[in-house]
């Protein structure tokens, strides 16, 4: 059986309603209701993160090794996935490590594999146009159907992969554009506090990324102060800090505080993000 089948299972057996089983992990019944019940949105089921599952297990006296071997039978690894997840882990570490000679590599191996996910080769194509300083350049083609992906759906603001691409795609997009859809944004994930761990991360991530391009590219302020306010909302853990941080740095950027700027990309680099805070210091 599925997760959503076993927690049914188990909450039915132990005589407890939804409110009750949920009181003590930080959860809207009306979430977990739609979990249980495996209601899908887009294509997608409504999910639980792990250390909600695991919480919410211990904290009605499941024995989690028995639970997990109860839903194993139901997961299978796709092998094409799994690829196409280390191709994907392989092009975030040559950004990091600014590495065009990886992405080139992966480009090109992606251009002649066969059913690539779009959101995979639309990422290297834009990773590779940012390491060559070619976002601004790049042809009105690509730029078209980058666009024409994010919007195929009507509801794009609540698929992980279009988000992706809206938060790589902000350098070529045109300001008032960029400004409208990241206003959609916002105005969906007022709440991000309380939005599944898989939503928490891409948004944030999107909203780094626009900071970068209105402070740094456009010289705009708009939505800044939203983006701030909504990034704080976010526990300063292994997920958020470094976002947390990079957030802060952006908000001594816009207010001229080069003194404090320079202490946190001194605090950066004794941390090991040497190449985070020489791009900092780069683009500031």
């Amino acid at each position: 059986m599925k997760i959503r089948e076993a927690l049914r299972k188990e909450r039915l057996a132990q005589h407890k309603t939804q409110a009750a089983w949920i009181k003590n992990i930080p959860m809207s019944v009306f979430h977990y209701s739609e979990i249980e019940t495996g209601y899908a949105k887009n294509g997608k089921e409504a999910d639980i993160d792990s250390e909600k599952l695991i919480l919410l297990l211990k904290s009605n006296h499941v024995d989690i090794i028995k639970f997990f071997e109860s839903v194993n039978g139901s997961y299978k690894i796709d092998e094409r996935a799994r690829m196409i997840e280390n191709i994907s882990n392989q092009l975030s570490v040559a950004f990091n490590n600014n590495d065009l000679e990886k992405v080139e590599k992966i480009t090109h191996e992606l251009e002649n594999m066969p059913a690539v996910p779009k959101i995979t080769y639309y990422r290297a194509v834009l990773i590779r146009a940012y390491l060559k300083d070619e976002m601004t350049s790049m042809d009105k083609a690509t730029r078209t159907k980058i666009n024409q992906y994010i919007y195929q759906k009507d509801n794009w603001v609540t698929d992980n992969e279009a988000l992706t691409i809206f938060g790589n795609s902000m350098p070529i997009s045109d300001t008032d554009i960029l400004i409208a859809r990241m206003g959609k944004v916002l105005r969906y994930y007022k709440n991000l506090e309380n939005c599944p761990a898989t939503f928490q991360r891409r948004v944030s991530t999107v909203c780094v990324n626009y900071l970068y391009t209105a402070l740094c590219i456009r010289k705009i302020d708009k939505y800044v102060s939203e983006i701030m306010a909504l990034i704080r909302t976010l526990p300063f853990d292994d997920r958020f800090g470094l976002k947390i941080l990079i957030t802060q740095y952006f908000e001594y950027m816009r207010n001229g505080d080069k003194k404090s700027m320079q202490q946190l990309k001194d605090v950066l680099r004794h941390a090991g993000l040497t190449k985070l805070a020489n791009r900092l210091q780069n683009e500031s």
